[in-house]
């Protein structure tokens, strides 16, 4: 039976996504080669702790912040008893620490109740998109938190967290339009070639952290300059503030955990 008519335009579209993706991942290996997973995987509630503590902060602060948490609370599920109060001491040089204790604190708590063990021997039984989508019924786990479970956790190549970085420059170079990380992340996340979601979503963070930034990017030095429909990208240089060091901008939080 043919396909139908908007299934068809879907799929197109999807090849697309895909297709332009092939040629950053081939520009990015290029420029910074292909990152190299660490020997053993961390644990996924571990992973999904380190993943809340990362947000709205910088990699080197919320690394500080897991440590601190970590010495004390050697057995995350442990968490699901403490006091938010207690938890916000320890994880204060990551910021925003009153919103996140508590959210990690009712967060493990949940999992304690729906996930027997949150074990990676069986999440990895579960279709990813359904175990994501499941993880996000959580109060204060987004699509990205649930998707750096899959892809850093449980070693899933495929599955591809979309932060602030990774919307930044898919958004730039057309590859979608889309407002939010979780709507660029819903637009890509049955478009990324396979097996090189890992490579592609650590790439671009590097990418957007050196290159593409936030505000005044370098475009005049960008890989990606001749396949970018962004409309304010500009061939001349300009005066900017200083980057990062080398060591900021290669620091993964997620690498460390």
């Amino acid at each position: 039976m043919s396909q139908s008519g908007p299934r068809k335009r879907a799929n197109r579209k999807q090849q697309i996504i895909t297709n332009r993706l092939e040629v950053v991942a081939s520009r990015l290996r290029e420029l910074f080669g292909v990152p190299e997973r660490k020997r053993r995987l961390p644990d996924p509630l571990d992973l999904l702790v380190a993943t809340i503590l990362s947000q709205n902060t910088n990699d080197i602060n919320s690394h500080k912040a897991y440590v601190n948490l970590k010495s004390r609370y050697p057995d995350f599920m442990d968490l699901a008893a403490a006091r938010p109060r207690d938890v916000e001491r320890l994880i204060k040089v990551g910021g925003i620490a009153n919103k996140k204790s508590k959210t990690i604190v009712a967060v493990v708590a949940e999992i304690r109740k729906k996930f027997a063990g949150f074990e990676r021997r069986k999440l990895r039984r579960e279709n990813r998109d359904a175990l994501i989508d499941s993880l996000t019924e959580l109060n204060g786990v987004g699509y990205k938190t649930a998707s750096c479970v899959a892809l850093f956790a449980l070693g899933d190549d495929d599955a591809f967290p979309v932060d602030t970085h990774v919307h930044r420059v898919l958004n730039r170079l057309g590859i979608v339009c889309q407002k939010t990380p979780d709507k660029t992340y819903l637009a890509v996340r049955d478009s990324i070639p396979k097996g090189k979601g890992y490579e592609i979503h650590l790439n671009l963070i590097k990418f957007g952290r050196k290159i593409c930034t936030a505000q005044k990017p370098s475009c005049f030095e960008c890989v990606l300059f001749d396949v970018c429909d962004w409309k304010e990208k500009k061939l001349q240089a300009e005066k900017k503030a200083p980057t990062a060091d080398d060591n900021k901008i290669e620091f993964m939080l997620l690498e460390e955990v």
